[in-house]
């Protein structure tokens, strides 16, 4: 494995991207991450969703609904023609309703701010967990989704089957100095450069220290 070439690797990669807070992205633009409760819904309703489509759902739904109180108020159906545009809308109709019963049963109406009380939260896995202790409640830890499981079997660095077991391995052998934006360099490489069918590796900055066996020159 290239875990050797791991620091090596988020150097090139720090210089190439900017973190989000430097960049015009779709989510602040659009306030999806605004309270720690838009972020949790946002992050929640963005699985295995395309961005534009996340935003278009969420600017929906935020127009109405804000809070969890306003969310339980809504029928099922106008919340699913709200969501309508993000997949799996029908499932995580239900999923939302039973997480804003939890947030304001269990937790007093506020969003909790631990791994394992996110994790309790109907709907909400170690991804979205993840994303919500590093970007909204100070942690220092990688949040893997396809894209970033992707990129680092193929750089090496891991050799695992999901993205669960490589979130495992990733936040163990990343230097601290890295962990805070690790995933934000990872995920806009992963996702522009080395993406799922014709990776473009004539244009990755990480080429000499890829170990992937089908890259091209």
């Amino acid at each position: 494995m290239a875990e050797k070439n791991l620091e090596k690797i988020y150097e090139i990669l720090s210089e190439e991207y900017n973190v989000f807070a430097e960049t015009d992205n779709e989510w602040d633009n659009n306030g999806l991450n605004s309270t720690d409760f838009k972020s949790l819904v946002s992050v929640m309703l963005s699985a295995m969703t395309h961005t534009k489509r996340v935003v278009r759902a969420c600017n929906a739904l935020y127009e109405k609904a804000t809070t969890p109180e306003q969310i339980i108020a809504l029928t099922d159906d106008e919340l699913t023609e709200m969501i309508r545009p993000v997949a799996h809308y029908n499932k995580k109709t239900k999923h939302l309703k039973e997480l804003c019963r939890q947030v304001i049963e269990e937790f007093d109406g506020e969003v909790p701010k631990t791994k394992k009380e996110l994790m309790s939260l109907q709907g909400v896995g170690r991804k979205t967990a993840d994303i919500l202790m590093n970007f909204n409640f100070g942690g220092e830890t990688i949040a893997v989704d396809t894209h970033v499981h992707r990129l680092l079997n193929r750089l090496g660095i891991v050799e695992t089957k999901n993205s669960k077991e490589t979130a495992d391995i990733i936040n163990d052998i990343t230097p601290k100095k890295y962990k805070k934006h690790a995933h934000e360099w990872l995920i806009q490489h992963g996702g522009n450069i080395c993406i799922s069918r014709k990776p473009k590796c004539q244009e990755c900055v990480v080429y000499e220290l890829c170990e992937y066996d089908e890259k091209t020159s």
